[in-house]
């Protein structure tokens, strides 16, 4: 489908919804099978303050791990 009619496609879905879906909600359920990406995280890497991604506290090379990917 061209851009334009995959918009139309996801406004018609979601004005079906009855107001419980949004444009981007359809598109996501249509792409990924959930509504939000959220639905994807499993609340099992919970960070504490100070803890860098990598898992250690006050990491020296914190930014280059958030912004470079670990």
């Amino acid at each position: 489908m061209s851009g334009e009619l995959l918009q139309a496609h996801h406004k018609i879905l979601a004005d079906a919804s009855g107001g419980k879906l949004t444009e981007e909600e359809v598109y996501n359920l249509e792409t990924y099978g959930v509504k939000h990406p959220s639905e994807f995280d499993t609340g099992e890497n919970e960070l504490q303050p100070g803890q860098c991604i990598c898992g250690e506290f006050n990491c020296k090379e914190e930014y280059a791990h958030w912004t470079s990917g670990w």
